[in-house]
């Protein structure tokens, strides 16, 4: 699980990483959290984004509609001292609030309700270097086989199984996987443009689809 912090108060975003950090290792196997005070500098790459509505140098909202252009799957918390601005926030459909004023109280709210959220999710579990894991299956970008190992790629990490592609397929046990070449299958939740010999995915990354595959991939894209 890939997750940023966005706010140009640098002790707030300090105090407010560890908080995060202590906290969603106890819900996800897998977390990566970065933080950022300037805009400019940050990817637009995550799982979830925890925002200040009122950034001295950008309009969290603006941001936030930009996220949302990116990726429609993103889960975007606003963080803020101004309770003015959290009507005119609505407009970009954000997970969920929280006031900087009552922030323990709130956080935790926002915890269980990323708990719930990810709780009707569906997961994928295997073996890795020794250890269990266990991802969410929209967190799955793309599959990728070379001989007999497949990679498995998320935003946080890329996983090396020594496994069939089509094993793999059958395991996951769901419907948002099209194969588009022999090597690849994608996550269509991820699919941010399709073209007729590609596609490019929401990392901004393009895979091309192989002729034998052309035809099911434009029906399935279409429906």
């Amino acid at each position: 699980m890939k997750i940023v912090i966005i706010d140009d108060d640098i002790s707030f975003l300090e105090m407010f990483n560890k908080k995060i950090n202590s906290s969603m290792k106890k819900i996800f196997d897998q977390v990566i959290i970065d933080q950022y005070t300037n805009i400019n500098l940050f990817p637009f790459q995550y799982d979830i984004y925890f925002l200040d509505i009122d950034l001295i140098d950008d309009n969290g909202i603006s941001i936030a509609g930009k996220i949302k252009e990116n990726d429609k799957n993103a889960l975007i918390i606003f963080v803020t001292s101004k309770n003015n601005l959290v009507f005119s926030a609505l407009k970009v459909q954000p997970f969920y609030f929280i006031r900087k004023g009552n922030l323990d109280e709130e956080f935790e709210t926002a915890l269980t309700l990323l708990k719930e959220h990810f709780n009707q999710k569906s997961y994928f579990s295997f073996k890795y270097d020794f250890e269990y894991i266990k991802i969410l299956t929209d967190d799955i970008l793309y599959l990728e086989v070379d001989n007999h190992l497949t990679s498995l790629v998320t935003r946080a990490k890329v996983y090396h199984l020594y496994k069939p592609l089509k094993e793999i397929m059958s395991e996951i046990k769901s419907d948002d996987f099209i194969q588009i070449s022999r090597k690849n299958s994608v996550n269509i939740k991820h699919i941010k443009q399709y073209k007729k010999n590609a596609i490019l995915l929401d990392n901004n990354q393009t895979l091309k689809i192989g002729i034998a595959f052309k035809s099911a991939v434009a029906e399935r894209m279409i429906k």
